[in-house]
This record gives structure tokens, C-alpha cells and sequence, in this order.
């Protein structure tokens, strides 16, 4: 399957690379020259429990890739999604399947913008990673990822996709609650990722003390509420769940807003905890402790000017 996968920081360099490795011919989309030139001269570096690994790929801007793609999986931070479809119209055609397993709510809306819903699928991942250089990962633990077509039709789509991160080493499951998952996900992001970078600590470090865990519990609960006013029949226990098995599992894990926090860049509280907050007040749900963590985070964003 020619593959490119759009973004390649941690979760793309290690989706890219196990697709790679399974003898897929995987593109890195990218628009960092010193991500691109990496790739391109040695390959992907994959840390993990069996050592590390180096895996061929090339890599490029989305603007240098013009031949059609049979999938693209999108994994940069949402608010370049559009620019990155954008560059992406020279590999991205008629018969491309189009796959979203970024983090928060509206992405397949951003995606719909640019392709058939038909040639969406959608989902979510809970692998960790981490970037320990250009082109360069480390990842721990068991994981899984949930997928579907974004309008809720089975299609061949699904199952060669859902095939093709099977043989790459993925826990696949064809999932046709996805809108589900998602916003499940996102409770539970916006109850760790946004808790982590305003403390500077692990997950761990959360849930070490009462109050850290029931500010996490309560921002689960408000995002359920807002999932099911919505429609959406996402369940507060089962988030609050991954998050107690996050605090011990991933205990030394620094989510992915955490760390771009340590490094003074752009987050994705916007499309997180911000979008929780704008659509709970449309359907009149309160979420107090989400729109806290939202505005503390935004100061802390403002800081890095």
C-alpha cells in the first residue's frame, strides 16, 4: 500500500514507521527540513522494548509528493490541518483514503472540506511515543486504535485499512461507535494532556495526589455531559478508567501538551478543552472545571510571546 502519513512528529514517525516496517511504501509528509533531511538520508530510528530500529522511508513536503496515495493518515496538530491538506492535493486524489487519528473534536468537519466524507475514516490511538530526535521515536506500552468511515457506511476502505495496521503491529479494531471513541478521547485528553502541561508533570504526577485526580475525574465528567447532549453516548466511567490505568502505566509520560508547554509552542487546547467549552455552552452544559483549565492554559500560551 503507498502510504503517507501527514506529520511526523511522534505518533506519525511511529505509525509511519511500523507501516514502513511492515513493507508498506511509506512517505513522511513534513514541512521541518531537518525532520525531512533525517528521514531522508537514514531513515525512521523506532525505539522500543526490542531494541531500535532503523526503518527505510522517504520523506518530503506535501508539495514535492505528487503521485496519488492509496491512503493518507493525518497526524499533525489540528490547527495545521488546514494548511497541510492544503499541500497535499498533489497525492491526495479521487480514490485516496483519507484517515484522521489526531487528537480532539472537528476533525473530520476540517477533512470534509477537502475530500468526499466517503474517503474518511476516523478514529483514535492511545499509543505513546515520544521524539528523541529528527525522524526519531521512543515507544512503550500496549495500545490500540479504533477506527470506521466518518459517515458511518462498512466499505472495503475500512477493512484494508484496518488490515494494513494489524500487519504493521497495531491492536486494530474496527470500531463502528467511533464518534464514541473520539469523544472519549477527548475527555480523556482534555482531562490529562491540559492538567499535565499547567502542573510540568507526568501523567503520573496527577494522579499521585487526590486533588489532581478528581480535577482530571471532574473534566471527564463535564466532557460526557456535553458528548451526550450532543447526541453522543460517551461514558465519564470508562474515562476516568483509562485515565487510573494512565497514572500507573504511563506514570512517566509527559503528554503531548506538556512537552510543547516545556518547549514555549503552540498547543492543541483550542480543539481540546476550547472546543468542549464552545459546545457545551451551545447546548447549555456547564463545564467549570474545563473552562478553568482552558483559560489557565491560555495564559500560559499568551506567555510564550
Amino acid at each position: 500500500m503507498k502510504i503517507a502519513v501527514i506529520g511526523a512528529g511522534a505518533m506519525g514517525t511511529l505509525f509511519g514507521g511500523r507501516l514502513a516496517q511492515a513493507g508498506n511504501d511509506v512517505t513522511m509528509v513534513d514541512v521541518n527540513p531537518s525532520v525531512i533531511d533525517a528521514i531522508s538520508s537514514r531513515g525512521i530510528i523506532l525505539e522500543d522494548e526490542e531494541g531500535e530500529h532503523h526503518i527505510p522511508a522517504a520523506s518530503c513536503r506535501g508539495e514535492e509528493l505528487n503521485e496519488p496515495q492509496d491512503l493518507a493518515i493525518l497526524f499533525t496538530k489540528t490547527m495545521y490541518s488546514r494548511s497541510a491538506l492544503k499541500s497535499a492535493k498533489g497525492f491526495i486524489g479521487s480514490s485516496t483514503t483519507v484517515l484522521t487519528l489526531q487528537n480532539g473534536l472537528g476533525n473530520i468537519e476540517l477533512v470534509e472540506e477537502f475530500v468526499e466524507p466517503s474517503q474518511i475514516l476516523a478514529g483514535v490511538t492511545n499509543y505513546a511515543s515520544d521524539v528523541t530526535g529528527p525522524g526519531a521515536i521512543r515507544t512503550q506500552g500496549a495500545g490500540f486504535v479504533r477506527l470506521y468511515s466518518a459517515d458511518g457506511t462498512m466499505r472495503p476502505s475500512v477493512t484494508a485499512v484496518h488490515q494494513a495496521l494489524k500487519d504493521a503491529g497495531f491492536a486494530a479494531e474496527i470500531y463502528p461507535d467511533v464518534l464514541v471513541a473520539i469523544w472519549e478521547k477527548a475527555a480523556f485528553n482534555a482531562a490529562i494532556n491540559s492538567t499535565c502541561a499547567l502542573a510540568h508533570v507526568p501523567c503520573g504526577g496527577i494522579g499521585k495526589v487526590a486533588e489532581g485526580r478528581e480535577l482530571a475525574f471532574q473534566i471527564a465528567r463535564e466532557t460526557a455531559a456535553v458528548a451526550q447532549a450532543s447526541g453522543v453516548d460517551a461514558s465519564a466511567e470508562r474515562v476516568i478508567e483509562s485515565l487510573k490505568f494512565s497514572f500507573v502505566h504511563h506514570k512517566d509520560h509527559y503528554p503531548s501538551m506538556a512537552q510543547d508547554v516545556m518547549k514555549k509552542r503552540r498547543t492543541e487546547i483550542d480543539s481540546i478543552n476550547g472546543e468542549i467549552v464552545r459546545r457545551g455552552e451551545a447546548k447549555g452544559i456547564s463545564v467549570p472545571y474545563t473552562k478553568a483549565v482552558y483559560a489557565l492554559m491560555k495564559v500560559v500560551e499568551a506567555s510564550f510571546a
